[in-house]
């Protein structure tokens, strides 16, 4: 009997520049979904029912109720990436800033893409602002801390909060952030990175139309002065080694010019997603290719947990309300 073969995921999408990698994407999934599922994780996974649809969250619980919430974004390029990926990091906030951290599973894209994931989270924070007494949490008490694509929807949930959508923030931490959608990634300086443009151009493909990249919400980097004028206090952390390095920079010169406190410091000697790697070196060791091993500085473990730390330290001044960044 012939195997029945599998249901393309969205055959509406006939692009053939994308095709081929959309292909592969069901199987990726899979495979790293099968890694993770595999490992412990501390945080306690749960269901929470927003309207028309349910997102998965893990909570790690502060020390004692009544405490803030900082909720982590996960990268992967809006097509790729789970939450309990990020299980150690988000711990490791938990314990040194005594704050509630959850880590979302938001809708990915093609499936979902714009505004689909941003609205997840939106709805997260409204839900907990509203419900989080239930849960133990100061859902009033919010940080944001998002990688890569995790920290496009960090920017662009500070743009709404900015403009009053969502409750205000106390602090937002952007890890080598994609924050400029209308540049295509073959148009970026590349540096010694892993970082392959052409899957880069297909997450943004897959992501947003072309009409929509010069919208704030999906390149941060267009948002105007006004629209950044209440922005929350920010921290961007760029990676040296990452393509998207100057946008980061770019966005942290313009978040100054309209009067937003900011704090930024490049990582040096580091690739785009070292901290997430560093979380979960076994995921890491099992996915990544050898060859892309070798050219990675040895000792980004090190820099990652520096980062990490300083994330928390931020936040913790934050939630204080230290003038301080």
């Amino acid at each position: 009997m012939a195997r029945r073969q599998r249901q393309r995921l969205c055959p509406e999408i006939t692009d053939p520049e994308l095709r081929g990698f959309l292909d592969m994407v069901p199987s990726i999934r899979r495979f790293q979904h099968q890694v993770l599922e595999a490992q412990t994780i501390k945080g306690e996974q749960m269901l929470i029912a927003l309207e028309g649809r349910e997102v998965q969250v893990f909570l790690h619980r502060a020390r004692s109720a009544g405490r803030p919430v900082v909720y982590e974004l996960h990268g992967g390029g809006f097509v790729l990436g789970e939450a309990r990926r990020d299980d150690a990091i988000c711990s490791e906030i938990c314990e040194l800033a005594d704050v509630n951290v959850i880590g979302v599973d938001y809708r990915l894209s093609p499936e979902f893409p714009f505004p689909a994931p941003l609205d997840d989270l939106c709805d997260l924070i409204r839900y907990f602002a509203q419900n989080g007494q239930q849960y133990g949490i100061d859902g009033n008490s919010v940080g944001l801390i998002g990688f890569s694509g995790g920290a496009t929807l960090a920017a662009a949930a500070a743009i709404r909060s900015a403009a009053g959508e969502i409750p205000a923030l106390k602090g937002v931490v952007l890890h080598y952030p994609y924050l400029d959608s209308v540049h295509m990634p073959s148009e970026k300086e590349h540096f010694d990175c892993d970082m392959d443009p052409a899957v880069m151009s297909a997450f943004t493909k897959l992501y947003s139309k072309e009409e929509e990249r010069s919208i704030p919400l999906v390149s941060p980097v267009c948002a105007s002065a006004e629209e950044l004028n209440n922005f929350a206090p920010t921290m961007v952390i760029p990676a040296e080694k990452d393509a998207l390095r100057k946008e980061g920079l770019l966005f942290a010169d313009k978040l100054r010019e309209a009067g937003a406190a900011v704090y930024c410091k490049v990582m040096p000697d580091v690739h785009h997603g070292y901290i997430e790697d560093a979380g979960n070196m076994e995921f890491f060791n099992t996915v990544t290719l050898e060859d892309t091993k070798k050219t990675l500085n040895p000792y980004f473990t090190a820099w990652a947990e520096a980062a990490v730390r300083l994330s928390a330290g931020f936040l913790d001044r934050r939630f204080r309300g230290e003038a301080e960044l």
